[in-house]
């Protein structure tokens, strides 16, 4: 994880989800009390984050009729954020586009560019790793150099929706979201430690862990 801005982009990201889901009658997104982001060099140490305990028990039936989701993707977010990957605060105040958490790189000018930075890492990784030594056996990082310069963008060409940025919670799943069973109401949606800005589809990627989705292996933990 990047731990300079972890603390910013769950803030910032929490008070956009709250902002898209205002159209509830009772609020679902916990409200921060407080936060204090990392200090520290060349490692922060880990910031810290007060947060409202919503009342409810997670859900885990009821998940597929839910439209929270597409309530925080057609959001509109501000101007300010311009890239995909993390957000944080600017000295004004404003939530702007940069590191994505997750991956310590970003943010990016496009949907592709956030993969092929991702991967640029992940190849790194290896090169630094004394048992994987790059991939560098057998030819195969050629061929792995090749598909992320031809094949990967190839993969983005019928993508007409490439430009679009939503919130994505990245750990959207039955145990993020609180339910009365009582009144049958949702109480609240929680877990936003690995949300970040990026196509619509890259939730498909990284949530639904109960449901069978995602996409291992692109965090850098």
């Amino acid at each position: 994880m990047h731990s300079a801005t972890r603390v910013q982009n769950e803030v910032a990201l929490i008070s956009l989800a709250a902002a898209a889901l205002d159209y509830f009658n009772t609020h679902v997104v916990p409200r921060i009390y407080g936060w204090g982001a990392p200090v520290g060099e060349p490692q922060p140490a880990q910031g810290w984050t007060l947060q409202e305990l919503l009342p409810g028990m997670t859900l885990e039936d009821a998940l597929p009729t839910m439209d929270l989701q597409r309530k925080e993707q057609d959001f509109e977010l501000p101007e300010t954020i311009t890239g995909f990957g993390g957000v944080t605060f600017d000295p004004d105040g404003r939530i702007v586009s940069a590191v994505m958490p997750t991956v310590g790189e970003g943010p990016w000018p496009t949907y592709e560019a956030s993969f092929k930075g991702r991967l640029a890492v992940a190849l790194q990784k290896a090169g630094d790793n004394s048992y994987i030594k790059g991939w560098h056996a057998n030819g195969l990082r050629k061929r792995l150099d090749a598909w992320v310069k031809r094949g990967l963008p190839a993969h983005f060409e019928g993508l007409t929706s490439k430009d679009e940025k939503a919130i994505i919670h990245s750990d959207f799943a039955a145990s993020s979201i609180l339910y009365d069973a009582e009144s049958g109401r949702i109480t609240g949606l929680i877990g936003y430690d690995f949300s970040c800005v990026l196509h619509p589809s890259y939730e498909f990627l990284r949530s639904f862990s109960n449901l069978g989705g995602q996409f291992r292996g692109w965090t850098t933990d």
